[in-house]
């Protein structure tokens, strides 16, 4: 099986296109209260699927409308430098592995909670619940609209590190979603990046 392969040669193009992102100059933020989450009534979960809702485009980046997903996997708060970590967490994770019903089609990457230096976040690396046969702890991506920072294509690392470089670290960055898109061999086909700014 060539998932343990393609989960590490992924993390190596994360982990390669943070260090690059971290390098850009980032502004003082002020300190302020988090807004209180919001919950949409009409919001339905659906796996593997980001819905293009209009042609508008913000700062060169096609706006689009990613509904709910549930996803689980391997979460924890660290340096965006280490991220690497949890994607070898897993590929060895074997109770959340044999849940999988068939071979995953895609592995999304969440992160959320920036540091005010974005050198840390809270990060996800999971599965869509959809894919696993019953769900124990489980992370909600909330509908929401996000800037596609790379759309849905193979890329080689330099053109995942030139896209990173063009998030706007000035702006308050809320999330950002890697979609990975695998083969029936667990090979990467595709990967496409999504990004969230917080509303001022």
């Amino acid at each position: 099986m060539k998932l343990a392969g393609s989960i590490l040669l992924s993390s190596a193009i994360v982990f390669t296109v943070w260090g690059v992102a971290l390098l850009q100059p980032t502004p003082a933020r002020a300190i302020t209260a988090p807004a209180p989450p919001t919950t949409s009534a009409q919001s339905k979960p659906i796996a593997n699927n980001v819905a293009v809702v209009s042609p508008e485009k913000t700062n060169r980046h096609t706006v689009k409308q990613f509904d709910e997903l549930v996803i689980e996997g391997n979460t924890a708060t660290l340096a965006t430098s280490q991220v690497e970590q949890l994607w070898r967490e897993l590929s060895n994770n074997k109770r959340l592995n044999q849940k999988l019903l068939r071979n995953p089609t895609t592995i999304y990457v969440y992160y959320r909670d920036f540091s005010a230096n974005y050198d840390s976040a809270t990060v996800t690396v999971g599965y869509a619940t959809t894919d696993l046969s019953h769900t124990k702890a489980a992370t909600t991506i909330a509908s929401a609209k996000y800037g596609n920072l790379l759309k849905k294509k193979k890329y080689t690392p330099s053109q995942l590190s030139k896209a990173w470089q063009e998030i706007d670290y000035r702006r308050n960055l809320e999330h950002v979603i890697e979609i990975h898109y695998l083969s029936e061999n667990s090979e990467v086909l595709a990967t496409e990046v999504l990004v969230n700014y917080k509303e001022q």
